[in-house]
């Protein structure tokens, strides 16, 4: 009875996430620009079998800055026009499709630079992109790396400050603007084999040096992690969009670490539990049941 409880806990949880809307705005952060969740909190975890829902929540900067090292060493600052995103995001596998505001454009012309399907973020704006499908049987588990392509769009490049600088970038800027190609690579889905949620004694998930006890918790839990060195790191709590609940700083000590965690303020559901030094990366799932 309990096993059947747990399941029917977890795909419930799965169908509410599935019914989010993805609405610009709706997670925000107090920076200039962001993209949500970033590389600390990534992409949820995926349950084989079981539906998948992955929302971006993304903050295109006003301007920005370029250094240059020809015919000096100068930092130029810069207009953002656009940010133009490829919809094909590399490595997604093809039972997930995305959908986004603004909307995707489709390709036009044989110009490279828009002969592809594409997300255009204009500068100091925000946009949304919604990644979802249902997870066949036939998926591995493991961790699936995916690449997110994009180009900016700067104009109006100039040199505060410094005349002789500021007069050469028409010619090394033709029309002072340029556009830049660049990827971003530290989104990944981990997939998992069923059951997946939740976590528990016995259920490491992708680390097995990482448990919580208890898990569902109430009140509070523990964090047991053995580590294989001293080393700072930061932990971190997120919901299952990604939002930052709760961070703080640890320092893990060589071996058994025994971390206690409030959970008494939370809202009944599932969290992603994060501990990572940029270097070592831990993870867990956690259920809030009170």
């Amino acid at each position: 009875m309990k096993k059947l409880f747990l399941t029917t806990l977890a795909l419930s949880a799965f169908q509410f996430l599935q019914a989010q809307v993805c609405v610009p705005g709706t997670i925000t952060s107090p920076n200039n620009a962001y993209i949500l969740p970033d590389s600390a909190t990534n992409f949820s975890w995926g349950c084989i079998g079981q539906t998948y829902e992955q929302i971006l929540y993304i903050k295109a900067a006003k301007d920005t800055t370029i250094a240059v090292t020809t015919p000096i060493a100068a930092t130029l600052t810069a207009n953002i026009d656009s940010f133009v995103v490829d919809a094909n995001i590399g490595g997604l596998p093809a039972y997930l499709t995305t959908t986004s505001v603004p909307a995707v454009l489709p390709a036009s012309g044989g110009n490279p630079k828009t002969n592809y399907s594409r997300l255009v973020i204009p500068g100091d704006s925000l946009a949304c992109v919604k990644v979802s499908g249902t997870i066949p049987m036939s998926q591995s588990a493991g961790n699936i790396p995916l690449t997110v392509n994009l180009r900016v769009y700067t104009s109006n490049i100039q040199c505060p400050g410094n005349a002789v600088v500021d007069a050469l970038i028409p010619t090394l800027y033709p029309g002072r603007k340029t556009d830049t190609v660049t990827a971003i690579k530290y989104y990944s889905i981990m997939m998992q084999s069923a059951p997946c949620w939740p976590a528990s004694v016995t259920d490491l998930g992708r680390n097995e040096r990482l448990n919580i006890v208890p898990n569902p918790a109430d009140a509070n839990t523990t964090v047991i992690l053995n580590s294989s060195t001293r080393e700072q790191v930061k932990l971190i709590l997120s919901d299952m969009l990604g939002r930052v609940i709760y961070h703080e700083g640890l320092v893990l000590q060589e071996g058994k670490n025994i971390i206690p965690l409030r959970t008494s303020g939370l809202q009944p559901g599932l969290y992603q539990l994060t501990i990572s030094s940029g270097i070592t990366h831990y993870q867990g799932k956690l259920e809030v049941s009170h």
